[in-house]
């Protein structure tokens, strides 16, 4: 009888065996059927036609490279041959932010500022790899209120950048402080030896001072530090100041004054003393930046107060660094395409030869018809548009399958609890580049 169990196993075991074959076989016949095109919704394709552009789409299981080039898309999708951690990341304000291949968090108190690196690995955790600190100069914040907590203009991460392996380092003070503040070149240790260690071997380097007595006078809105980039081999600092937004650059090495842009009529919001009538725009104080080291370009994107539910206003400026620091294109965004996919969008700007480049995620409002109970798996569209003189030329959109993974959450009751979204099993857009 045993025997018998044993040999009756057999044709289970083939056919086991042949319908994973089967499935297989499927998929790679299938993997590079799947929908990727473009399609013009405004405007000529011409308008494209001199950038290339290249990104993924991907989960756990397998990715689509694909590129446009000449206005034209080409795709190819690879399975992996053992699942892989999806390594999907966009920075929030008040997490790591990454620069190459770590990311870096910032713990701050009024004396100490403590910057911390970790690695990412495959496996969905993080290593721990060092930490520097940064003792700020004394710096009194400008309140009356002994309760008053300590303010920055942006979150500490947003004074963070990198050129190569140095990092660097500077408070995002607000108008609240007062004296001076600095960019420090950070000088890490390794992690979990502080107690082992002199200070003074790991000192960071100041490289740049700058005066804040401009918030002593009370007269103005002062100066706010918004944040640190890197274009190249140049540190930008970024600054609000009496309703200007200045673009300061410094050599990364020496720290020399390479040049300076202001741009007039840069009002942040909930600010007192300002002027000017109530309908002037003013600018949030998070943007994004996007930096192209090769063409030492920097756009920074910031959204103005007008945004309301059912549009995005935004202002993107392009700056280039070649000689000095100078205003290259100033152009005025509106979106209205839905409202904006927060959890696993795409935004990226690019500006060449006079055009800027945007590339948008955007999830469909909800309607009553809607189809989806759950606002993360609404439908997904992925723009792209051109602007040139500030005028917009061109709008297309890169057409995929990627919402045939919402199926089955179209299926899913409210009354089961909730679902598992996991970017194993959703496809994410990623590494999109403008070349």
């Amino acid at each position: 009888m045993e025997k018998i169990k044993r040999h009756a196993a057999l044709p289970a075991l083939a056919a086991a065996i042949a319908i994973i074959v089967a499935l297989t076989a499927a998929a790679y016949r299938s993997k590079d059927n799947g929908t990727f095109e473009i399609r013009d919704l405004a405007g000529s394709r011409e308008a494209i036609r001199d950038i290339a552009i290249s990104g993924e789409l991907g989960d756990g299981v397998h990715r689509t490279r694909f590129r446009i080039e000449e206005g034209r898309m080409r795709a190819d999708t690879e399975l992996f041959e053992q699942p892989k951690q999806a390594d999907f990341y966009r920075y929030a304000p008040g997490s790591p932010a990454r620069l190459g291949e770590l990311e870096y968090s910032v713990q701050n108190t009024s004396s100490l500022h403590t910057i911390m690196s970790r690695k990412m690995t495959d496996r969905g955790y993080a290593i721990p790899v060092g930490s520097a600190e940064v003792v700020p100069p004394p710096m009194r914040r400008d309140s009356e209120d002994p309760n008053d907590g300590v303010r920055l203009a942006n979150p500490p991460e947003y004074g963070l950048a990198g050129i190569g392996d140095n990092v660097y380092y500077t408070v995002p003070v607000s108008s609240q402080f007062v004296g001076t503040s600095a960019i420090y070149e950070l000088e890490f240790y390794p992690w979990g030896f502080r107690s082992g260690m002199n200070p003074q071997d790991y000192a960071s380097r100041r490289l740049v001072d700058f005066s804040l007595e401009a918030n002593r006078s009370g007269e103005g809105t002062g100066i706010e530090i918004l944040g640190l980039e890197a274009v190249g081999d140049r540190l930008v600092l970024i600054s609000a100041e009496n309703e200007t937004l200045h673009i300061r650059s410094y050599d990364g090495r020496t720290g020399e004054a390479l040049g300076e842009a202001a741009v007039p009529e840069f009002r942040l919001p909930a600010r007192e003393y300002v002027s000017g009538p109530a309908t002037t725009a003013s600018y949030y104080e998070g943007y994004e930046a996007y930096p192209d080291h090769e063409r030492l370009t920097l756009t920074l994107n910031f959204r103005r107060g007008s945004s309301t539910q059912n549009r995005t206003d935004m202002t993107a400026l392009s700056f280039e660094f070649a000689d000095g620091v100078e205003l290259a294109n100033r152009t005025e965004l509106a979106f209205s395409d839905g409202e904006e996919d927060t959890y696993n969008g795409i935004s990226r700007l690019g500006y060449r030869n006079g055009k800027l480049y945007a590339i948008r995620s955007f999830r469909e409002p909800e309607t009553e018809r809607s189809r989806a109970m759950y606002d993360i798996v609404r439908p997904k569209h992925l723009y792209m548009y051109v602007y040139e003189n500030s005028k917009p030329i061109y709008k297309g959109e890169i057409v995929t399958d990627l919402n045939d993974d919402n199926i089955r959450a179209y299926n899913q009751s409210p009354m089961q609890g909730g679902f598992g979204y996991s970017q194993m099993e959703y496809r994410y857009f990623t590494n999109i580049v403008f070349e």
